[in-house]
């Protein structure tokens, strides 16, 4: 795989845990008795799905996405601990020091999952980068 098919896989896959975490943290599951809104970060239990979901439903989804325009075949060995360490350090952070749900805030934590997406792709792009080019391997493909 070339070494911007990498960079761009990463930014799409931290995009899309910015995305995904903004679109499902804002879903209303009710009241509390103060009359405060609860959202699926209120309960632990999805809480936990959250956490585990929204990173491997954005690798999956990058990697079916590229192979379906062919433009290039992601590893999800790639993807995983990319959207991982993107939802982890960028993402759920800032999530969590939010001050509002405005349209600028969450499209700022989608910015900061691209961010974090292509820095936590970095390694991979080192890593191809120096390894000893394949004779198979076709780099300009």
């Amino acid at each position: 795989m070339r070494k911007r098919d990498i960079i761009f896989a990463g930014i799409a896959t931290g995009f899309f845990v910015g995305l995904l975490m903004t679109i499902i943290t804002q879903i209303p599951l009710g009241n509390d008795s103060e009359g405060y809104k609860i959202t699926v970060m209120y309960y632990g239990w999805s809480a936990l799905l959250v956490v585990i979901g929204v990173p491997l439903v954005s690798a999956f989804g990058v990697k079916i996405i590229a192979k379906m325009r062919g433009c290039c075949e992601p590893s999800l060995k790639l993807l995983i601990p990319v959207a991982y360490l993107t939802f982890l350090i960028p993402v759920l952070g800032v999530s969590f020091g939010a001050p509002n749900s405005n349209l600028e805030t969450l499209a700022t934590i989608v910015m900061l999952g691209a961010i974090g997406g292509a820095f936590w792709s970095l390694p991979y792009v080192l890593w191809a980068y120096f390894k000893k080019p394949n004779p198979t391997e076709n780099e300009d493909e």
